[in-house]
């Protein structure tokens, strides 16, 4: 967190300085918006640190060492469009005023901040704002809270000094503060009044709109949310026309579709023969447990059997009045279609340990990312070089957005709440047993079934 609190104060230097020999209005208008975004980053870097040294104060371990947590996934926005509502006499009559704005959005989890490409003249032509931009985020929980922040600049034909930004700057003075005396020290040039000269230089930036994102917004598909509407600092509200609703495509890829969860060796019991076994490497990822020769064939060809381990999974110990062998399970999987049983054997109870906590672990990720985790979504990636652009609009918006908006993903998450409580009280019930060697003959499994929710 120091090193990247560092490389960012030494970009906003830079952007200040850039800022301040900028002559042509496209390059003030980009350096504004660069040095915005590095004074946000700062200050959310410095707030994580403060909570950090808090949490040591106070003797709180935030490293969850120990527990069993969900997976972290891949999350991208892409698809960003917001329209505008401008008055008729302006849009379509060609008359009114000629207003025209400088657009461009943050896009916020946590610390990690992204900003997308600058729009410039937007004016009463436009009927939307379009973003190109694919805005990718690594190693996000389940429970991550996305945030869209708009900010607009109003265009004129003299970009002179703008209003000092008090609000940042008590912010940044306060966090300052309490993050220690090398940070503190570090970050001094945030006070320096040369530096905060170079700050105010140039376009000013206003936050104009806000919307909020979470995992039951996450879709294959473009999906229609709602702005909030934000008050300038001298109380009035934006002139930008916004309607008041944004769209885009929010998409997660969960580490367990793609990541192994555990490897390694495991006996499988073929036909009605108890004596009949045979030994498989296998791999447990995305919604199933894979099975192969040997390691080297698993990048080559097809898994010769494959168990399903979907969130109708049930894992419980081998009755040893049927079965004499040591360590064995049975994955049963239970659906409206087919029920399959399975009965594996590891190797020894270090083994049995490690497939039992991970098979619980895949189940508990499927829990928790309920129906980002059925299915791999298309993550895109990020381009790795952007270009401002004035943008102009392709195809109008209210062609391109379905009138009503699907209801099925918050129909069918209400009564998967409910149920999540259950499955992890029994997903964890058996943590210690396991490991205590005395696995009771219980299932942890997910009780009831979650619909398909794949993109319509």
């Amino acid at each position: 967190m120091q090193q990247k609190i560092d490389y960012e104060i030494k970009m906003r230097e830079g952007t200040a300085r850039l800022l301040a020999a900028s002559k042509h209005p496209s390059q003030l208008l980009e350096a504004a918006k660069n040095l915005l975004t590095s004074n946000t980053r700062i200050i959310a870097y410095m707030a994580e640190l403060q909570r950090r040294k808090t949490a040591q104060v106070l003797g709180q371990n935030i490293d969850n060492e120990g527990t069993q947590l969900p997976c972290k996934a891949k999350l991208n926005m892409s698809d960003l469009r917001i329209p505008l509502m401008w008055k008729d006499s302006d849009h379509f009559k060609n008359k009114g005023d000629h207003r025209r704005y400088a657009v461009f959005c943050l896009v916020k989890i946590g610390t990690e901040i992204f900003d997308t490409s600058l729009i410039t003249c937007v004016d009463r032509n436009m009927t939307d704002l379009s973003f190109d931009d694919v805005i990718a985020f690594d190693n996000i929980p389940h429970d991550f809270e996305c945030i869209l922040e708009i900010y607009c600049n109003k265009l004129h034909e003299d970009l002179t000094m703008a209003s000092t930004p008090k609000k940042l700057k008590k912010k940044v003075t306060d966090l300052s503060e309490s993050v220690g005396r090398s940070v503190g020290k570090r970050l001094s040039g945030l006070h320096d009044s040369d530096i905060m000269g170079n700050m105010v230089l140039g376009p000013k930036f206003e936050l104009v709109a806000t919307g909020t994102l979470s995992l039951q917004d996450v879709d294959d598909v473009v999906r229609t949310f709602d702005l909030k509407l934000e008050e300038l600092s001298d109380g009035t509200t934006c002139e930008l026309p916004l309607f008041g609703h944004y769209c885009c495509r929010l998409a997660a890829l969960p580490h367990c579709l793609v990541q192994p969860v555990v490897t390694g060796y495991l006996s499988l019991h073929e036909d009605d023969d108890l004596s009949k076994w045979k030994r498989y490497w296998c791999v447990l990822k995305n919604l199933q447990l894979s099975c192969w020769s040997a390691p080297d064939d698993v990048e080559v060809t097809a898994p010769l059997v494959t168990v399903p381990v979907t969130k109708n999974t049930q894992i419980c110990e081998a009755d040893p009045r049927i079965i004499d062998r040591s360590h064995t399970f049975h994955v049963k999987t239970l659906s409206e279609r087919f029920m399959s049983e399975t009965t594996l054997a590891a190797d020894n109870k270090d083994q049995m340990n490690m497939w039992w906590d991970g098979l619980q672990q895949h189940l508990l990720d499927q829990a928790f990312w309920k129906h980002a985790c059925e299915y791999i979504m298309d993550v895109r990636r990020a381009p790795s070089n952007r270009k401002s652009v004035i943008m102009g609009r392709k195809t109008s918006l209210y062609d391109d957005t379905p009138l009503a908006e699907p209801t099925r993903l918050s129909v069918e998450l209400k009564g998967d709440d409910d149920k999540l409580s259950e499955m992890l009280h029994r997903l964890m019930g058996e943590a210690k047993e396991i490991r205590s060697g005395s696995i009771k003959s219980t299932s942890s499994s997910s009780s009831g079934s979650l619909r398909s929710t794949s993109s319509s």
